[in-house]
């Protein structure tokens, strides 16, 4: 069982027009230290024209901060005062002193990035809305109350954008991929393993021979991820488990693979967070559901709809962040 550690973009479908305005209670704490530190501003000037000489002057300076962030808090209310609107045929964002009107067939892409702070231990996400004349526009997540995910799903669903995920090589640490990784990806592709491989086939039907067991009744215990060899001891796990062990006979056999984990969408009784094998061969895509005991390889360009990618590692221990893609032109595979 892998925890999930991104969200998804699911939604379900609403008709268009759709309006989002911005965080009411920041531009309302804002306008609240906005006038805060005006009334400290003024009640200190007020002061100080009771004074003479240096010490008049003085409370002057410092009278004149307090005015200074109230007006610095006052832009920044309203920044938060902007609205968005979806329309059938255009895209609306609407601020205080401005507002711009963006053709939906002038947009030329949608992606979701994240952004890092140091002010902040988590990354924020920023969806970017790019032209077909080159421009963009920025919509941050900490200005907006509705999930980026789920407005960047509404966006692809309303407008029939065709979508991909496009991998970023990124240092994702090895506990991010979920709760049962423990260690680093390098030792799963060491150690004792005792079954040979001498084709791709080959790793099919050893895992065919397997049984699809959850960590809770094997271990019980939410998520263990166990070690190739152990796998090939027990010949039972699950999904992580399984493409583990399909990862590492990839490389075996020097075909380019990497271990991902994210969302599968299966019918009902196959969604839920994953994990899987992506490799490549004579310059096509596939993916090796390892679970799957009838069939194994898949085509990506098949199923690629019915998978979400989080997070990635190749043989060579380089990890990946998938970012979410909506484009007009898409060339190019998960």
């Amino acid at each position: 069982m892998i925890r999930p550690v991104m969200m998804s973009l699911q939604y379900d479908p609403e008709p268009l027009p759709q309006t989002f305005n911005g965080r009411f209670r920041a531009f309302l704490f804002s306008l609240g230290i906005t006038l805060l530190c005006g009334f400290v501003g003024a009640g200190i000037i007020w002061a100080a024209f009771e004074e003479t000489g240096f010490q008049m002057v003085l409370m002057f300076f410092f009278g004149l901060w307090p005015l200074l962030v109230s007006g610095l808090f006052l832009y920044l209310s309203f920044y938060f005062t902007w609205r968005l609107t979806l329309l059938p045929d255009k895209i609306v964002l609407r601020c205080p002193f401005h507002q711009q009107e963006i053709p939906v067939a002038s947009l030329a892409s949608l992606r979701v990035l994240t952004i890092k702070s140091n002010r902040s231990p988590a990354p924020s996400l920023v969806l970017v809305l790019t032209m077909a004349n080159g421009r963009s526009h920025r919509i941050s997540q900490l200005e907006m109350p509705l999930p980026i995910p789920q407005l960047l799903a509404m966006m692809i669903h309303h407008y029939q954008l065709p979508f991909r995920y496009e991998k970023e090589a990124e240092n994702v640490h090895h506990t991010a991929f979920g709760a049962g990784s423990r260690r680093p990806f390098t030792d799963y592709l060491n150690g004792e393993s005792r079954v040979t491989v001498q084709s791709l086939d080959d790793i099919c039907r050893w895992l065919q021979q397997c049984e699809y067991v959850r960590d809770s009744e094997l271990f019980g215990q939410r998520d263990v991820w166990q070690h190739p060899g152990e796998f090939e001891t027990r010949r039972q796990g699950d999904c992580e488990d399984h493409a583990l062990w399909a990862w590492r006979k990839l490389r075996e056999l020097n075909i380019p693979a990497e271990f991902v984990v994210g969302r599968v969408q299966w019918g009902d009784v196959g969604d839920g967070a994953h994990a899987w094998v992506a490799y490549e061969e004579n310059g096509r895509s596939f993916i090796l559901e390892s679970t799957h005991k009838k069939q194994l390889i898949y085509p990506l360009e098949a199923i690629q709809s019915r998978y979400h990618p989080w997070f990635g590692v190749d043989t060579a221990s380089q990890t990946y962040r998938f970012v979410p893609v909506a484009a007009r032109s898409v060339n190019g595979n998960q």
